[in-house]
């Protein structure tokens, strides 16, 4: 579904109707946000609006049974004024023979004037089958939480910090019938599903009988795989669905195997429950890599590299596993080797020489190389710090006591580092040589060898500065001399786009 498409669908969603008992179902599942006023010895309860004799002086949120409409509430002081409880529901629509889900928030804030709550309800998400979740616009981001905002007569936000769950989501159930006519969903197995598997809610359900397969899956008798439907939804004869042969059928069917198991056989090719099972210890990618590398059978080798699957891997880029299994010193030192082949690629080594893969001398080779590495690393680093020096050097400043110019080597940042105590000279390297971010150094210039500051600029402001040891009581003078020195920056920046806006005029056609 395109976005054209989408859109279309969320203009008719939009114009379809709340169902006819939405209300009630709306009151009965917030009537566990009432409360217990607290009046002494006597508490109200906001529910059914009697009163009910307590010998608690405890109103930290303690629970107690109404007398009159036996259901638990908070005891809460008399004087309490703001209270707020929320609470997700939904209901399905039918849009073009398409089920979808409608989900709100409803908020219950407590009426200190009338003693009651009042209910305040926002769709805030869509959630359609094989496409996802389309969040309204009634839902904005933020780091680590979101919000949604009510309609009433001013748009207020509140800001929700914890896990929305969908499984926990109460779904209007009268509905369904009249919608499901004529959809996947008429004839799909769901009350028998809901039966046997009544840990699954309507939300989940709802996803897994979206699929045709759904259906085909549960009547064939492999109930543990309906569960995963999706994966089955395919057109054509037995062996392009399930990618086993049909005389698998009745040993899957016997056993009524799960997604896993499937997997397993799907893999091994041989309907043996006790060959699977053996199999479930390793990770499946794992067991996908070794049959692509002619290893699945071998009980040997799957037992010694299961747990370097990665190191394994790795190495397997360069070569073949028989051809690693045949070298001896790779595999007694297999972490050195890895690391060997990978100072080999970074080298810009070709690696077809049996000499280069296969040295005789392993350990002492992958010495040499490393070294070699770090040569080629500190030269690519000094030079590329070089030039960013001389790019940023024009916003060098100074006022007569400081001085503030641009990182100039790597050897003055891992000493800046070094007399800081910050990281300026290992996890700033890069981002600086690659023009993420600007470092600047900040001295006395009666004293030019000695850190001050360390200056951090990005994105038109400074991000961070740094007196040594993190310290950041800087004295006014300091502050000041920043402050110059930005307005400074801005000027020159200001310089450079005027230099870009000059036009050029032709002098001979100027006199004529």
């Amino acid at each position: 579904m395109n976005k054209k498409e989408l859109d279309e669908l969320m203009r008719q969603v939009d114009q379809t109707k709340k169902p006819k008992h939405w209300q009630k179902f709306i009151n009965k599942h917030t009537k566990s946000h009432n409360i217990l006023l607290q009046y002494g010895k006597r508490c109200y309860c906001t529910h059914c609006g009697k009163y009910s004799d307590t010998d608690s002086n405890q109103v930290n949120y303690k629970l107690k049974k109404c007398d009159f409409c036996g259901n638990t509430y908070n005891i809460v002081n008399n004087n309490k004024k703001n209270y707020t409880r929320l609470i997700d529901v939904a209901f399905y629509v039918k849009v073009d023979n398409q089920i979808i889900l409608r989900i709100f928030e409803i908020e219950s804030k407590y009426d200190a004037k009338t003693r009651k709550f009042k209910h305040h309800s926002q769709e805030y998400g869509r959630f359609i089958p094989n496409v996802g979740m389309v969040i309204n616009n009634s839902l904005s981001f933020a780091m680590w939480n979101m919000k949604v905002y009510h309609n009433r007569k001013i748009k207020k936000w509140h800001i929700y910090t914890g896990k929305r769950t969908l499984n926990d989501m109460p779904i209007y159930p009268h509905n369904k019938n009249k919608l499901f006519k004529n959809t996947v969903y008429e004839y799909a197995p769901i009350k028998e599903f809901k039966k046997e598997y009544p840990y699954y809610n309507d939300f989940e359900v709802f996803q897994f009988a979206s699929y045709a397969s759904f259906e085909l899956l549960w009547k064939m008798g492999l109930k543990k795989l309906s569960l995963y439907a999706k994966f089955f939804n395919k057109k054509g004869c037995f062996a392009k669905r399930f990618g086993v042969s049909k005389s698998f059928k009745n040993f899957m069917i016997q056993n009524n195997i799960d997604y896993e198991e499937y997997k397993l056989l799907k893999l091994l090719q041989e309907p043996n429950m006790e060959l699977i099972n053996n199999y479930k210890m390793y990770d499946f990618n794992y067991l996908v890599f070794m049959k692509k590398q002619g290893y699945l059978r071998n009980k040997e080798i799957l037992d010694k590299y299961r747990f370097e699957f990665k190191t394994l891997k790795n190495i397997c880029r360069f070569m073949s596993l028989r051809k690693f299994l045949a070298y001896e010193k790779g595999v007694k030192n297999i972490a050195i080797y890895n690391d060997y082949l990978e100072i080999l690629e970074k080298l810009g080594y070709k690696m077809r020489s049996k000499d280069e893969l296969f040295p005789k001398q392993l350990k002492t080779t992958h010495d040499k190389l490393m070294k070699k590495l770090k040569i080629v690393e500190d030269i690519n680093s000094k030079f590329g710090i070089y030039i960013r020096y001389l790019e940023l050097s024009k916003y060098t400043y100074d006022d007569g006591k400081y001085i503030i110019f641009p990182a100039p080597s790597l050897e003055e940042m891992k000493e800046e580092g070094k007399q800081q105590e910050n990281c300026v000279g290992y996890r700033y390297v890069e981002p600086y040589k690659n023009k993420e971010t600007e470092i600047y150094f900040v001295r006395e210039k009666s004293n030019m060898s000695k850190s001050l500051i360390t200056l951090e600029f990005n994105n038109g402001r400074v991000r961070q500065k740094e007196l040594a040891h993190h310290n950041t009581n800087f004295s006014k003078e300091q502050k000041k001399f920043i402050e110059k020195w930005v307005q400074y920056r801005n000027f020159m920046d200001q310089k450079e786009k005027y230099k870009t806006k000059v036009v050029k005029y032709d002098l001979k056609q100027l006199v004529a």
